[in-house]
């Protein structure tokens, strides 16, 4: 939030942006050493910072080791409702303050929109929480929090999970940031892509309008370019509905072979181009909570990779609440009497509720550790947000080594789920392909690569 303190420079001589005062929305708005800001236990420094001309947002000379203030440039003369919010940003801790993972000083690093004095919306970045081994840290990489009622810590507190968000980040790196804001939503899109990362349909403050500032925290260093500011009401491309990437289907590999089915049985098909192996339920499973098992007539799985394309959607005749669970069970039991299981949930990766988004990956390990009570035990740690569309091809790879397991999702460098402790220990068992039996689930090739014991 913002916070009052006796130090307070100025960088323009304009006054703080009040509601009352005459200003013009800001449209593709230059961004360089010209620019006004009012600044706030702040200064500006114009630097060069990996291969570009960026804004330093730096601490008052004398406050370089302090650790509980914000940093703050608000553009002068902004007056932002609704409309499309890009920059470019790069954070990092700063030198001098702990490096522990789970300290407070991650690199924060952001902006705050419809800014009314110390009221304030925002959106920001925890880069470096977004590659440690805590899938519950990985979680909180995006923040979203309004200042001064609202902070992380209360939404933490009161709604766990609903305004943070996992996304792939470099400390130090430069990421494009993109927020669109429309009455009371707004959409984080982290890295140029195509759908968002995190979304609040539930802005604080309301249908709110006000200023833009570029924001962090005293603990990080942070640096800002290529800002540009697009009302809604420009006629801009940049606000068009994006063409959605194409997500290529199954190779041309052989199909697996099953040692054996439960709970349903398989058939080879043609799904979207590809030859594809279907789960089809058994009638007796009409209504119940069970999955489809279909073993690989493979030897043992240890350690290793596992890689196959799969897509899942409810069936037609599923519940309303069904998400179309798929995915792939590994050291799994002779006849299935264990395993731990990856799987996705297609409909939840584009919901409008974040709740539901940050449930779109889901590490489970039966029979003793469900879904449910992993969540309630451990709330935020074996599931994650990754986007996701249902009935589309989408690639998988599961990579396991000991008690570790990590989840990559449509060829990402990075996973989107990390589980360091499997519950079954470090053991070996059989792999199987996974649905629960409300789903069309499809399945390509498996790929299958062991890791030799030396």
């Amino acid at each position: 939030m913002f916070m009052k303190f006796a130090s307070l420079i100025w960088f323009a001589s304009s006054l703080l942006l009040l509601p009352t005062q005459a200003t013009t929305p800001v449209a593709n708005t230059t961004f360089d050493a010209t620019t006004k800001f009012e600044l706030r236990n702040a200064r500006v420094e114009w630097v060069d910072y990996r291969g570009r001309r960026a804004l330093h947002l730096a601490p008052l000379a004398g406050h370089e080791h302090d650790t509980d203030q914000e940093l703050t440039a608000v553009l002068v003369g902004s007056d932002f409702q609704d409309g499309v919010i890009e920059v470019d940003v790069a954070g990092a801790r700063r030198q001098g303050y702990a490096t522990d993972d789970v300290s407070a000083f991650k690199g924060f690093v952001g902006v705050c929109f419809r800014v009314q004095g110390e009221s304030t919306e925002r959106f920001y970045l925890r880069p470096e929480n977004a590659r440690l081994d805590s899938q519950l840290f990985r979680n909180r990489s995006t923040q979203y929090e309004a200042s001064p009622d609202f902070s992380w810590q209360r939404l933490r507190e009161e709604q766990p999970g609903k305004y943070e968000s996992y996304v792939d980040l470099a400390p130090g790196e430069w990421t494009k940031v993109r927020i669109e804001v429309s009455g009371r939503a707004a959409k984080l899109f982290v890295g140029g892509a195509s759908q968002p990362s995190l979304v609040v349909d539930d802005l604080k403050h309301g249908e709110s309008r006000g200023a833009i500032a570029l924001w962090t925290r005293i603990s990080s260093d942070a640096y800002f370019s290529n800002l540009r500011v697009t009302p809604a009401t420009a006629k801009d491309p940049s606000i068009r509905a994006r063409a959605e990437p194409r997500k290529p289907g199954p190779s041309d590999a052989a199909l697996p072979e099953f040692a054996e089915v439960l709970h349903g049985r398989t058939e080879l098909v043609t799904y979207r181009g590809a030859r594809a192996v279907k789960l089809v339920p058994s009638p007796e499973s009409a209504g119940k909570d069970e999955a489809v098992l279909a073993l690989l007539a493979t030897p043992e799985f240890h350690d290793g990779t596992i890689q196959v394309d799969v897509t899942g959607a409810p069936r037609a005749d599923a519940p309303a609440d069904s998400r179309g669970f798929v995915g792939v069970s590994f050291r799994t039991g002779e006849h299935g009497e264990w395993s731990e299981l990856l799987y996705l949930r297609p409909t939840n990766g584009r919901a409008n509720d974040q709740l539901r988004r940050n449930r779109s990956v889901q590490y489970a390990s039966h029979p003793d550790f469900p879904w449910h009570r992993l969540r309630e035990e451990h709330p935020g740690e074996y599931e994650s947000f990754v986007d996701l569309e249902p009935g589309v091809w989408t690639s998988l790879k599961i990579e396991v080594a000991g008690t570790t397991a990590r989840l990559y999702v449509n060829d990402a460098t990075q996973p989107c789920l990390v589980v360091q402790d499997l519950k079954r220990g470090d053991v070996a068992g059989r792999i199987a392909l996974w649905a629960h039996v409300e789903t069309d689930a499809y399945f390509g090739p498996v790929t299958v690569t062991r890791r030799v014991a030396r």
